[in-house]
């Protein structure tokens, strides 16, 4: 379907093809086997607590919005003292600030960079979902984690099995039919391949869900991702002013975005049901 460069990390080319019996596409990782090289990079900001550059000081400051918004986005469903547990939780700052919210927070972070930070920061998490003591939660997050599994169909079985019997799941990803994706084609910066394994559509997403044993209580667009992507994306295309560019062009998806629900990011919050 695309052949998609890898601008992150290595400058390679990866093909993705569309599966259209699950409404989903997906990365062809050709030779490579071990994707850990693929997230050694320092452009690679979920990973960063210094904010050294322009563009970090406004991430960090659309980061903070955008957890208050996910908090919103969360608050029917939940209440305090609830277990709360964030896979692929990057270096923790869903998890303090749910702390910070009188939470019970845990989190699963594989990359050890972003686990010395969390250490730091005195947070309960673990390298896996097997190494975790608590085996029950009230809530469980994956925030832009679910297309980089390499068998999420695996991990949704487990998160069906942690969560208790009135437990909340809430997922945000990256929407292939959004109208940024459909107009960066192969240079829209959120295929992020080889590290985006799965580019989901709402509806191939849902799918997957409600085989799982989940309803859909909630869908919502996570706003401020598109602009951060039209920039990427607009830099990947070798523009000179892609702040600029990308602001404005994150300006038009956003209205457009408004009348189709094609929003360039969406979070889903779903609830357990018995299987």
């Amino acid at each position: 379907m695309y052949t998609v460069k890898d601008h992150l990390a290595s400058e390679e080319y990866f093909n993705l093809y569309w599966d259209k019996q699950k409404m989903i596409a997906w990365t062809d990782l050709g030779k490579v086997k071990d994707l850990n090289p693929y997230y050694q990079s320092d452009k690679y900001i979920s990973h960063q607590t210094d904010n050294k550059s322009i563009i970090n000081i406004l991430y960090g400051f659309a980061r903070t919005i955008m957890l208050r918004y996910k908090f919103k986005q969360l608050k029917p469903f939940v209440k305090p003292l609830d277990k709360l547990l964030d896979i692929g939780c990057g270096a923790g700052s869903f998890l303090s600030f749910m702390n910070k919210k009188n939470f019970n927070v845990f989190g699963v972070e594989k990359n050890t960079t972003a686990l010395e930070i969390c250490a730091k920061k005195k947070l309960k998490v673990y390298n896996s979902l097997d190494s975790l003591p608590n085996k029950v939660f009230d809530i469980i997050s994956l925030w832009h984690v679910l297309e980089h599994l390499t068998q999420p169909e695996e991990v949704i079985a487990k998160i069906h099995d942690l969560l208790n019997s009135k437990g909340v799941l809430i997922v945000a990803v990256p929407n292939f039919s959004s109208h940024d994706r459909l107009h960066y084609k192969n240079n829209w910066a959120a295929l992020d391949v080889p590290r985006h394994l799965w580019h989901f559509t709402p509806e191939g997403l849902e799918k997957i869900f409600f085989s799982a044993g989940f309803k859909l209580l909630k869908k919502s667009p996570l706003w401020l991702d598109v602009f951060y992507i039209s920039f990427l994306s607009e830099k990947y295309k070798g523009n000179n002013l892609a702040f600029l560019i990308g602001v404005l062009k994150g300006s038009y998806f956003t209205l457009r975005s408004l009348f189709s629900k094609k929003h360039s990011t969406i979070s889903f919050v779903f609830k357990k049901e018995a299987v």
